[in-house]
């Protein structure tokens, strides 16, 4: 050591016990943080003074002052990090003026200390922004993430071997109001209000390989415009285990990084990473509000011995940053949002969800033709969802409950599957009332719904079957009825669902068709009010037509004895002994019979018919045991002659479910 270096050894040591022997006696009148600031000074003056003590010494290489001959920087080094290499950091960092950590203080040249906080963080970033083509470059990064990792780590220890530090040198300049490019409001002061946005929502399932929109949030600019630069999400797991790739996007503007470790900040081990995209360049109009998603695509492959992760996303405090109109940084949200969870896996097997379409037939009349053929007859209408993966459905079986298909004479000629108006596969095959439909080779893409269709050509009425004739198709939620495979193995796919069944076909040669004509209404016809005596009136009307298709159609009129009258109806919920029914039906149609006892509706006409009733009597006393009631048709009997519509044979008890009035309380009797 030369006499100069001792010397100033020496000072420092004396200056030290000075300090120390003036701190002494006062220590206890001081608080907890005082002293925690005079030990940082101290510190702070001993690593300046083993600077200079190194430089003295010829203890500096390539001309960077203050670092040991033969030092190099060995470890990763991040927020949370202490040790000498770090203050050696800090004074690389401060040998540029475009990189130094501090200009007072702890951190400032000559003033440097061994812990790594937000400031060298930032002055990390800074470094390898100015050394981009040698940090970020190789790595796919664009910003600097202010995490010391291997390349920042190589570059450092190049510029401490050569001293080729680059230095910025700074020029006077006039002050002039900070601009940002593409802010139309220069020298206004802003803020930024960031919110989460409801979608997506949480719960994303990706299979690896799989990219997806997983977060997003509502970004609202006040007072001046503001350009967003970056964004950084939290992740409670190794983020670059399990995805590969994040970008962020407004739909307009978008910016993709990749996911690896060394862009990955580690805040806690194994619980705590951030990852940061930055440069964005979304401008957000002053007062405005715009929503910006974050998509990621998950790794190829998970990690050896996992098979599914859940992650939890955050959006901390802090986490956006843009620029206002007088080149001020603002930052948003205040408080971390509501998180988001993720799913991350390797494919599972495809399964089919098999529900019934709302187009699924009802109970209904189907016209058939007693000499021809009878072409297109819809059997069902039913969906298949494709979940976990793409599915391919192979083969389809099909189940007839009901006579007509329980021979072969009598089943239908052909049976088709149909997406659409696309034909998939067609069979005239019949094994015991069931049928299969093969080599469909459908594929259904994961996530996405097939609506599928099975219709009939149906043989001639004349020999084959009588009318009345019935048909009642299933198709059952089991690998019997669905046969497929994923799409990806090849593997046999799982069905789920409910088994579909559509309402009975009735086949005829001539029948009728009945709709509504109107909504049907009840009202109370003035009522009681509570303290009286005697029952309440409510009056119900059912509108409804009749169309004869095929021939003429009969229809009896109304008769108090049911097993005679061709329309009936009935109260519609509850019927007490206390409670009676009135009824009537009226219609434009004509007699068919002289004696005025039979409707005739012609061949393709279409007649209304109109039921009025009246429901009389009282609602319970007790306020728990209030009485609705109301009207519904439920009985339609018909033929195709006087004769056989004043013996009806045909009777309609299906098909009349929406045929009822609203349901009004039957106010009690005092």
């Amino acid at each position: 050591m030369s006499k100069l270096s001792k010397k100033i050894f020496v000072s420092a040591v004396a200056a030290l016990m000075v300090a120390g022997v003036a701190v002494a006696p006062v220590a206890q009148a001081q608080t907890v943080e005082s002293l925690q600031a005079q030990i940082a000074q101290l510190l702070a003056t001993i690593n300046s003074l083993s600077a200079q003590i190194a430089a003295l010494s010829g203890g500096t290489t390539g001309g960077v002052t203050g670092i040991p001959a033969g030092f190099t920087f060995t470890r990763n080094l991040s927020q949370g990090s202490s040790g000498s290499d770090v203050m050696y950091l800090q004074v690389l960092l401060n040998s540029n003026a475009a990189t130094r950590v501090a200009t007072t203080g702890p951190g400032s040249p000559g003033q440097e200390t061994q812990f790594y906080g937000p400031m060298t963080a930032a002055a990390v970033a800074k470094f390898q922004q100015l050394y981009a083509s040698a940090v970020l470059t190789p790595l796919g990064l664009t910003a600097g993430t202010g995490f010391f990792g291997a390349s920042s780590r190589a570059k450092a220890n190049a510029l401490v071997a050569s001293g080729a530090v680059t230095t910025t040198p700074t020029t006077p300049t006039t002050p002039t109001t900070p601009t940002t490019p593409g802010i139309s409001t220069p020298g206004v002061e802003g803020s930024l209000v960031v919110t989460i946005n409801s979608s997506p929502a949480s719960g994303a399932i990706l299979n690896t390989g799989e990219t997806e929109a997983v977060t997003a949030v509502d970004v609202k600019a006040t007072g001046s415009d503001v350009l967003v630069s970056r964004l950084d999400l939290q992740f409670n797991a190794r983020p670059w285990l399990y995805v590969q790739q994040m970008t962020v996007s407004d739909g307009t503007t978008s910016k993709t990084v990749a996911v690896t470790e060394s862009n990955s900040v580690e805040v806690t081990v194994a619980t705590t990473y951030y990852v940061r995209v930055g440069d964005l360049s979304i401008l957000v109009p002053k007062d405005t509000t715009k929503k910006i998603t974050v998509t990621v695509k998950a790794v190829s492959g998970m990690p050896v011995g996992d098979t599914t992760q859940d992650i939890i996303l955050t959006h901390i405090a802090d986490s956006v940053r843009g620029t206002d109109g007088a080149g001020l940084t603002q930052t948003g949200p205040t408080a971390s949002l509501s998180t988001r969870t993720i799913t991350v896996q390797e494919p599972s097997t495809a399964d089919l969800e098999l529900t019934a379409n709302a187009d699924n037939p009802v109970a209904r009349a189907v016209l058939v033709n007693q000499t021809a053929e009878t072409t297109g007859v819809t059997l069902a209408v039913f969906n298949l969802k494709a979940k976990n993966n793409n599915a391919i459905l192979r083969t389809l079986e099909y189940r007839d409950t009901d006579g007509i298909a329980t021979t072969a004479s009598n089943a239908p000629s052909v049976v088709y599957l149909y997406d659409g108006s696309t034909l998939l596969s067609s069979t005239s095959t019949y094994s015991g009332a069931s049928g299969t439909l093969t080599n469909i080779n459908l594929t259904i893409p994961k996530d996405t719904t097939k609506t599928l269709t099975l219709k009939a050509d149906l043989r001639k009425a004349s020999g084959n079957f009588a009318e009345g004739a019935t048909s009642t198709i299933i198709v059952g939620a089991h690998a019997q009825s669905i046969n497929a495979e994923d799409g990806t193995s090849f593997a046999a796919a799982t069905v789920s669902g409910s088994g579909i069944q559509p309402g009975t076909a009735y086949f005829y040669i001539k029948a009728p068709k009945i709709v509504l004509a109107s909504t049907p209404t009840i009202t109370a016809a003035g009522g009681l009010p509570s303290g009286s005596t005697g029952p309440q009136t409510l009056n119900g009307e059912i509108k409804f037509a009749i169309t004869a298709q095929g021939g003429d159609i009969y229809i009896p009129v109304y008769s108090a004895t049911a097993a005679s009258t061709g329309l009936q109806a009935s109260s519609a919920l509850r019927h007490e002994a206390s409670i009676t029914v009135t009824q009537t039906f009226s219609s434009d149609a004509d007699y068919g019979s002289t004696a005025n006892d039979t409707y005739v509706v012609r061949s393709g006409t279409t007649k209304t018919f109109t039921h009025n009733s009246s429901i009389t009597g009282c609602g319970a006393n007790t306020p728990d045991a209030k009485v609705f009631n109301g009207i519904n048709l439920n009985t339609v009997r018909w033929g195709t002659t006087v004769a056989t519509a004043q013996q009806p044979s045909r009777t309609w008890t299906w098909g009349l479910t929406s045929f009822i009035t609203p349901q009004l309380e039957l106010l009690p009797c005092q």
